[in-house]
C-alpha cells in the first residue's frame, strides 16, 4: 500500500491489489493519505486453502479486469 501511494504521488499509474478480507483498509489508506481515488483491484478471499488450479482460475479469470483496472485497452 505504502509503495503504490508513493508511485501515485510520483504522477505514475499505480494500482492497488488486494483481497476482499484488506478492501476497506486499501481504501481508508489510500484516502487518508489524500488519494481517494487510488485504483484497487480485488481478489476472492481466502487465497491460501485453495489448490494452484484454483489459484490459476482466479489469476485467469481476473487478468483482464486487473488490465482494465490499470486503465489498458483489453483486446
Amino acid at each position: 500500500m505504502h509503495d503504490a501511494v508513493a508511485v501515485a504521488r510520483s504522477g505514475s499509474t499505480a494500482v492497488v491489489v488486494v483481497t476482499e478480507e484488506f478492501e476497506t483498509l486499501a481504501r481508508t489508506m489510500a484516502t487518508n493519505a489524500g488519494l481517494g481515488g487510488l485504483r484497487v483491484h480485488v481478489l476472492p478471499y481466502p487465497l491460501e486453502h485453495l489448490t494452484e488450479a484454483e489459484v490459476r482460475e482466479i489469476a485467469i479469470a481476473h487478468w483482464p479486469l486487473l488490465l482494465t483496472t490499470i486503465g489498458a485497452t483489453v483486446e
